[in-house]
């Protein structure tokens, strides 16, 4: 049985308390949402981080405005609400999609309650995969690590001097295709990102939000909202959703998202 290791937990209340954890803490501490992806991992000890901040008591991670002149979705919305919610049919009929596959296909493998956690903000974020680095510690200490953690060769492809593990988000690609930007808050204050700018194609530096930022809300301005009625097949890492995609901008939108992610192509 893998067993979590030590820390500290801080539930703050607010946006702000939050960022001054973070600030203080900086890569000692992690920001933690639903928790389905970040645990495992310190279990299997990817990640050891001093001390875990909760986001779920933070009233306004969990917003959702829809309106005319644009659309701002909190982070710490859970993937079942938004599959769930018939507000998201309206425009954002890809996003509803992905996150509706991602809820069908882990309800095969896991229970009500892990579907019900994972957040938006949290899928956004995901690490990168593979099946050298995604193995318990003592499996990984037997092949002498990898180049993601602790060691320095890249077991997919020996000769490479990048890690090759490649984005597990599933609602990215169908955000990058509406458009969707981030807003990144700090002790130092906030930004916004292009969510398709959001990503390295690297699989160790993959993503370049800062430890000590929180992914706050998702934007969507009223064009990106009509721009996919419905979902195209996209390819990120381990996902895809299927019917058509006609742009060229949307078939270039999984391009960005993280390392080695397949460009999406028409079927």
């Amino acid at each position: 049985m893998m067993r979590l290791p030590l820390f500290e937990f801080r539930a703050p209340r607010t946006l702000e308390e939050a960022a001054q954890i973070l600030d203080g803490e900086r890569a000692n501490a992690m920001p933690l949402a639903g928790g389905t992806d970040l645990l495992p991992n310190m279990k299997r000890r990817q990640q050891v981080p001093r001390t875990l901040m909760s986001l779920r008591h933070i009233e306004s991670l969990n917003r959702v405005a829809l309106n005319d002149s644009g659309s701002r979705l909190g982070a710490c919305l859970t993937l079942s609400d938004i599959a769930a919610d018939p507000r998201f049919r309206n425009g954002l009929t890809a996003l509803a999609q992905a996150a509706s596959l991602v809820a069908k296909a882990a309800s095969l493998v896991a229970t009500p309650q892990i579907r019900n956690m994972a957040t938006l903000g949290g899928n956004i974020c995901l690490d990168t995969r593979c099946n050298y680095y995604d193995q318990s510690y003592e499996w990984r200490k037997s092949i002498n690590f990898c180049l993601k953690k602790d060691g320095t060769t890249c077991w997919v492809a020996p000769g490479s001097s990048r890690c090759m593990a490649v984005s597990s988000t599933d609602t990215g690609p169908a955000l990058m295709a509406l458009g969707a930007r981030v807003r990144l808050v700090s002790h130092s204050g906030e930004r916004e990102v292009l969510l398709s700018n959001l990503y390295n194609n690297d699989g160790i530096d993959y993503i370049k939000r800062r430890p000590d930022e929180i992914l706050a809300e998702v934007l969507l301005d009223s064009r990106g909202r009509s721009s996919l009625p419905s979902a195209g097949r996209y390819r990120c890492g381990k996902f895809a959703v299927r019917p058509p995609i006609k742009s060229a901008s949307h078939r270039r939108s999984c391009r960005n998202c993280g390392s080695n992610s397949q460009a999406a192509r028409q079927h």
